[in-house]
């Protein structure tokens, strides 16, 4: 039996080696593990985002989600709070691996350079707010890990589902996720009524397909009012 419940500390030591495992083509993951666990503390620290953990019986963990009700305020809240501790990770992990630090170069230090301009010119205002200035419509799955001895199970579709209903219960309008582009996921994701958005590409070259699904009532709203 699957539980999915909300992401504690106690799990980031094992989603860190599982998202290494089934996510190894990813960028973020050649940042390394010191990265990824201060990554996960800081995702479920931060307000705004959604972070589930998958466990059996014995609570041991077979995958994981990421995501965010509102991903402005969750973004500006991880970089307020642990900007300081992801930045040094990088810059540790790129002073070891001189090809990682040439390709964060080319496709990320501009970025990240805006970043922090724009982190540092908050607080020489004094705008330590992390509430967005609108109501965000659009909620979003960043990732989605399930182990492999755990496919197959409905794991993954579980922790969709529960990603799902918080966006619903925060009043989003839709939920929008990436995925590798293969068929499986493909198919995976469209078994659950989420429908393709074409094709995008990362800064460093990765083909990632885009989905969305519009959320209105939760199904058994739609019931009651059906047959009500």
């Amino acid at each position: 039996m699957t539980l999915v419940r909300p992401m504690v500390p106690r799990d980031v030591e094992a989603l860190v080696a599982l998202h290494g495992e089934v996510l190894d083509m990813e960028f973020l993951t050649r940042y390394g593990p010191p990265f990824l666990r201060t990554y996960y503390r800081a995702w479920i620290d931060a307000p705004g985002g959604i972070a589930l953990t998958a466990v059996d019986e014995r609570d041991r963990v077979l995958g994981g989600l990421l995501g965010a009700v509102d991903p402005a305020q969750h973004v500006h809240a991880m970089l307020r709070r642990h900007g300081g501790a992801l930045g040094v990770r990088i810059i540790a992990r790129a002073a070891t691996h001189p090809q990682l630090a040439r390709d964060l170069l080319v496709t990320r230090g501009r970025r990240y350079a805006r970043g922090v301009v724009r982190m540092l010119a908050r607080r020489l205002r004094r705008n330590d707010t992390s509430e967005s200035p609108e109501a965000p419509r659009t909620a979003e799955i960043t990732h989605v890990l399930v182990a492999a001895d755990a496919q197959g199970s409905g794991t993954g579709r579980q922790l969709v589902e529960f990603a799902v209903q918080q966006a619903r219960a925060a009043q989003r309008h839709e939920i929008v996720l990436v995925t590798p582009p293969d068929q499986a996921a493909r198919a995976f994701y469209e078994r659950l009524g989420w429908e393709s958005d074409g094709e995008v590409t990362s800064r460093s070259g990765e083909k990632f397909v885009r989905y969305r699904l519009t959320l209105g009532a939760a199904p058994s709203d739609e019931k009651r009012r059906s047959t009500g």
